[in-house]
């Protein structure tokens, strides 16, 4: 599943993603084109939906044929319930916005323009797509605060609104030929929708951690035919994917081999929010679900890698494939990355609680060595080398966000041993020497915070459209950057490091002179 509504690609990349899809063994892409931060195509009926650098008619023509000339099947996604700001978010139809702007969002159900609206959306889809499948989402949707709905279903089951917009839109996509896919997370909240939806839906179970078979097993004794989506990449997830991601590929796929028997159709692995990470460094993982999705079982990873880096860069060395597996198992999560690229004293006292766990310097120590690897492996690269440096960058980006986290407990030692010497009253001389050790850090903090900025910013003009409003950078961030994004979080970190260090050198230069002590020290 690829993702093209939250970061349209540069449209080539996923002309020449297509053929290596197919040497993977992945048969068929869910294209999720349309969410709340995007639709990227331009529909004849309604233009003004697309979002910058949406596909043309044409160009979605091309890439569908494309692909099926590969046996590559293109299943489009329409989301027609939740996820729906790609419509509500115009001044023309905000009066049919359900949900509020920072939560779960929908088009309302219940509002008389709503059904037209989806309908022409999507026949004017259905009849650019051959596949017989169209997804439908129907995902995250909370509809408690809508009052048309409430007086709608007064006196129903809370999931009845609910069920008559999906009965709705299959009807609509019936009428055009079309078998529907959604996502099954309400029914697996509501398990009492399965005894009211058409038994030719086709139910998606998504589950990105714990894999869980019961509800997969309900909608299969239910009648119905299920696709089991793990996450390549989801919301904790950021730089490259990690071997949790793997794991998570390997328990969807055991289960449903499993029970592929009883109307498991395949594995769809999702690849969401691409602004969150460096693109090419994503490729082994790529290959990694094409390979095992073919193979039905999970394989071995360490000699996969081996295999992969031979093929894709000509590299036959155990240690090189050894230092890449050694990056997937040394991840940053979401969480983690909001505080090691601080930009609040809140998230600088997560930062400092992060680098003093013991797990801490280990970790830093065993991405610095693989990078280390792969950088002395780089003149034996064959082919793909931007790909292959795609991969070092994403290492170095995670080893600088560790050791910021390393310099910043440093830096907060310091300012509390000046605490400590400006409380016994040692003289000027030692505090002001600890304050500008302080400084210093902080200084070379903010260098290594640059570096990994000009690093992400590099990957992204090299792969992405440089002028994408959502990029965000160095300089700016702009209002359109969604906040967890890579490089907005590194230019907000870097931003906020220049005030701290303004502040503390003001503070340090009013001690010199008054000898009053800065309060307002680093956190």
């Amino acid at each position: 599943m690829l993702d093209p509504a939250r970061l349209t690609e540069r449209h080539e990349f996923y002309f020449d993603l297509l053929p290596q899809l197919a040497d993977w063994g992945i048969n068929t892409i869910w294209w999720h084109f349309s969410d709340d931060q995007g639709f990227a195509f331009r529909l004849r009926r309604h233009p003004q939906l697309a979002s910058p650098h949406a596909f043309t008619r044409g160009e979605m023509q091309r890439f569908v044929a494309e692909a099926h000339r590969l046996d590559i099947d293109v299943v489009p996604e329409v989301e027609s319930l939740g996820h729906a700001r790609y419509i509500t978010r115009l001044p023309h139809y905000a009066h049919l916005a359900d949900g509020e702007a920072g939560g779960f969002n929908a088009i309302c159900p219940s509002h008389r323009e709503t059904l037209p609206l989806l309908r022409q959306i999507i026949e004017e889809v259905a009849e650019l797509f051959p596949s017989p499948y169209l997804h439908a989402g129907l995902d995250e949707v909370s509809l408690a605060g809508c009052q048309r709905c409430q007086r709608r279903g007064r006196g129903k089951p809370p999931w009845w609104i609910y069920l008559q917009h999906t009965l709705a839109i299959h009807g609509i996509l019936a009428d055009r030929g079309k078998r529907m896919v959604m996502w099954a997370d309400h029914v697996e909240h509501d398990p009492q929708l399965l005894a009211h939806l058409p038994r030719d839906i086709v139910l998606a179970h998504w589950q990105y951690t714990d894999v869980r078979e019961e509800p997969i097993r309900r909608s299969l004794g239910a009648g119905f035919k299920v696709v089991c989506a793990p996450s390549m990449l989801h919301w904790g997830d950021v730089i490259q994917p990690n071997a949790a991601n793997l794991d998570n590929m390997d328990r969807m796929t055991a289960t449903g081999r499993r029970l592929a028997g009883r109307g498991v159709l395949g594995v769809v692995n999702t690849w969401w929010t691409p602004w969150r990470i460096l693109r090419d460094a994503t490729m082994p993982a790529v290959a990694y679900t094409g390979r095992l999705l073919a193979a039905g079982a999970p394989i071995d990873k360490p000699r996969f890698m081996r295999s992969y880096l031979r093929q894709r860069h000509g590299i036959a060395q155990a240690s090189v494939a050894a230092a890449m597996w050694d990056l997937h198992q040394s991840p940053i999560h979401m969480n983690e990355l909001r505080a090691l690229l601080f930009d609040s004293p809140l998230f600088m006292q997560e930062a400092i609680a992060l680098a003093r766990q013991p797990t801490f310097r280990p970790r830093l120590q065993r991405i610095e060595s693989a990078i280390a690897a792969l950088e002395r492996a780089r003149p034996a690269v064959r082919s793909r080398r931007e790909e292959y440096d795609a991969a070092i960058a994403a290492g170095h980006v995670a080893a600088k966000s560790l050791r910021i986290g390393l310099e910043l407990l440093r830096a907060a030692e310091a300012y509390k041993a000046a605490q400590w010497l400006f409380n016994r009253d040692c003289g000027r001389g030692p505090v002001i020497a600890k304050l500008e050790e302080v400084a210093g850090t902080l200084a070379g903090m903010s260098g290594l915070v640059g570096d990994a900025c000009e690093l992400v910013e590099r990957e992204w003009d090299r792969t992405r459209y440089r002028n994408d409003r959502k990029k965000g950078t160095t300089l700016l961030t702009t209002a359109a950057a969604p906040e967890d994004s890579l490089l907005a979080r590194l230019a907000r970190c870097r931003r906020y490091l220049s005030g701290v260090l303004v502040r503390m050198g003001r503070a340090t230069a009013a001690y010199r002179r008054r000898g009053v002590f800065p309060t307002d020290g680093i956190c």
